[in-house]
């Protein structure tokens, strides 16, 4: 079921083009991946559906009624306010928590850093905490921006599997946005390669035991039972573009 549609979107500011003529849809139940290097529109884009901007031209087909929840890709929180991160999820969320807050929390494995000062834990928490608090409502949208940075390849695995439990639970459309150019989701249903335009677009590809995800990760790892939730991209471009 089709959530959302963006039809020719292109955004200029100061006479730079940002994004120039945009399509994709995303899909009930379905993960959709934005690849390409920083700078590239990837964000932008993402402000577009949220509503923080509006395209200099095209359409944007989406429900009135549909929740969209949102991780940017980061924050800046002043340091002398106080703010724990339970007080930082609450403020977010309307000063609710979601019902499965507690076993979100479980799974994340950030029970230990609820009542600890947002300024005081790692990069890899916050980000945590960011997703937490994006997916406090019963959203038919998640936008996750730049999700996984800070985070070594075993905590990346390891997200990528909540984000898919997450999913099947909700039934929400997802939508990815990442600079590794080569790396995405395994259960990725469809990966655009964004840097202005759309680039190439397509499945990702299986590196289970692919040479250099072996090497990446250790091969000792890795045994017959093991199911890694990082797939190889290959891109495949009908055109010459010196950055992408």
């Amino acid at each position: 079921m089709q959530l959302l549609a963006l039809n020719n979107i292109s955004l200029k500011i100061d006479n730079h083009q940002i994004l120039e003529n945009i399509s994709l849809t995303l899909n009930r139940g379905e993960i959709t991946t934005l690849i390409g290097i920083n700078g590239g529109g990837k964000t932008s884009l993402a402000r577009i559906i949220i509503g923080a901007i509006k395209p200099s031209n095209g359409q944007i087909f989406l429900d009135k009624n549909l929740k969209i929840g949102h991780m940017p890709q980061k924050i800046n929180i002043d340091k002398t306010i106080p703010l724990d991160v339970l007080s930082f999820i609450k403020l977010t969320n309307n000063n609710k928590l979601s019902p499965n807050f507690e076993s979100w929390c479980e799974r994340l494995k950030i029970n230990h850093i609820l009542h600890l000062q947002i300024h005081e834990i790692s990069g890899g928490q916050l980000q945590k905490v960011l997703f937490l608090q994006s997916i406090g409502g019963q959203n038919d949208i998640l936008i996750l921006d730049e999700p996984t940075q800070f985070m070594d390849i075993s905590a990346v695995n390891e997200f990528y599997k909540i984000v898919d439990e997450f999913r099947q639970i909700n039934n929400c459309a997802i939508l990815l946005i990442s600079h590794d150019l080569h790396l995405v989701m395994q259960k990725t249903d469809i990966v655009y390669c964004i840097n202005s335009h759309v680039c190439c677009h397509g499945k990702p590809e299986h590196i289970n035991q692919h040479p250099e995800y072996l090497s990446l990760l250790g091969a000792k790892k890795l045994n017959e039972n093991s199911v890694s939730e990082i797939s190889f991209y290959s891109h495949y471009h009908d055109h010459v573009h010196k950055d992408c």
